[in-house]
């Protein structure tokens, strides 16, 4: 049986709007790479816009986490430099031992961060972030 306090943690939508435009967007930019011919490039935008949604997921549960009060702010400081820690692991992994394509990579990261600052100002009032 789950307790309370573990199920107050992973209580957070699945799949959120931004992650799911943030992965149209992602596979939009594959494609048009695709077609213009640079399939290195096209892998390193899926690998920048994949990694980057998953890293959204990742603070957006820590962030729940914190707010909920179901965690000390002890274990989301750890949470987030584990959190950085695996991730510059993984990015550093990819450019070490693969043949990803670096513009290819931050093209697809770019693009998640659009969409998470486009959603952030469709859903203010004013306009503001």
């Amino acid at each position: 049986m789950i307790t309370e306090k573990a199920s107050s943690l992973i209580n957070i939508p699945s799949v959120g709007k931004v992650e799911i435009i943030s992965l149209i967007v992602t596979a939009l930019l594959v494609v048009v790479n695709y077609l213009i011919g640079s399939q290195q490039m096209a892998l390193g935008v899926a690998a920048g816009g994949v990694l980057f949604t998953a890293n959204f997921v990742a603070i957006r549960f820590v962030v729940n986490a914190l707010v909920s009060n179901s965690s000390s702010v002890g274990f989301g400081i750890f949470a987030f430099i584990v959190k950085m820690a695996v991730l510059i692991g993984i990015v550093a992994t990819i450019f070490i031992f693969t043949e990803i394509n670096i513009y290819g990579f931050f093209i697809g990261v770019t693009g998640v961060v659009i969409v998470i600052i486009g959603e952030s100002l469709r859903r203010s009032t004013n306009g503001s972030l």
